[in-house]
Formats: C-alpha cells, structure tokens, sequence
C-alpha cells in the first residue's frame, strides 16, 4: 500500500486500486536497489575511515621522518624537546646520537641508525600513500555505483509515482 493509499481518508467514494503483480516487482526491486545503495554507503564509510587512518600514518611518517633529519644535521647533537604526553614535553641534550630505536611491528624495536631509519620511513610511508590511492579508487568505483543505484532508484521510485497516480484518477481501467 502506497502513502498516499494510507492516508486516504476512509470514506473515499473510490478504494484505492490494490497493487498488481507488476507493482508488487516492481516494489521488490526498488527495496532490493535500496538496500544494495545502504550496503555500498557502509563500504564507503569504511573505506572513507582507512583513508583517514592511512592519511594520518603518513603524516606520523613525516614528522618522524622530519625529526631523525633535524637531529642527523646537528651531527646527533643539540637540545631538543621530548614529547612524554598529554602535552608535556622534556628538555633533553643530544649527545652524540647515531641510532634509533624503531618499531618493526607487534611490539617489536631494533635498533637502526639513522639514515637506515629514513630509508625505513620512507618505504611505509611509500607503501601507506600506494594504499591511499587504492583506496581513493575503491573509493571512486563504489561512489559511481552508488550514482548508478540512486538514479535507477529515482527512476523506479518516479515510475511508481506515476503508476500510482494514473490508478487513482482512473479507476474504470480495472473493469
């Protein structure tokens, strides 16, 4: 039943035309493309989400990267600032640095030194920016499907419209 078949009032001289085979298909598939277009808008968001996380990893990169050149220029010696968190920094003198101490994964540190660091960062920032645009072009593909769906959907939605609309100020087709 349609909403304008719904809030019809009831005393209408004419009962509203009760939905053919043709309609009821019809409706099955703009209910099916609805759902398709909602199931492509949840893998959007997801993959809006890793761009972002992504995004901001190769930032992280940057600075990092940014850091270990500032402190390879000094000749591993000056005074820096050390972020120990919630926005507090200490004042430390850099003696001789040669080597950092970088993550490799699951919790794992080694020791690198620092031009080994940068080639480090670069490569996953490298590896983080091709997955970025993976994603972008994900991102593209599922937004032009969800273009395609939703002109499909205004297009069965306005077809019902009128369908329905016809019915109603011609009751006598039914005969």
């Amino acid at each position: 039943m349609s909403r304008e078949e719904r809030s019809a009032p009831s005393s209408s001289p004419v009962p509203a035309p009760a939905a053919g085979p043709k309609d009821r298909g019809a409706q099955r598939d703009l209910e099916s493309l609805m759902q398709e277009y909602t199931n492509y808008r949840g893998y959007a968001d997801a993959v809006r989400q890793q761009i972002d996380v992504l995004s901001g990893a190769v930032t992280e990169l940057a600075l990092s990267k940014a850091a270990i050149e500032e402190v390879r220029s000094r000749g591993g010696k000056g005074e820096t600032l050390i972020h120990i968190g919630a926005g507090n920094y200490i004042r430390v003198q850099l003696q001789d640095v040669k080597t950092v101490i970088a993550g490799v994964g699951a919790g794992v540190l080694i020791e690198k030194t620092l031009d080994d660091a940068i080639s480090e960062i670069e490569s996953r920032s490298k590896r983080a920016q091709e997955q970025i645009a993976a994603a972008q072009n994900q991102l593209l593909q599922v937004t032009s499907r969800m273009d395609e769906l939703q002109g499909r959907i205004d297009q069965l939605y306005m077809q019902s419209q009128s369908q329905s609309q016809s019915q109603q100020q011609s009751p006598s087709r039914r005969a």
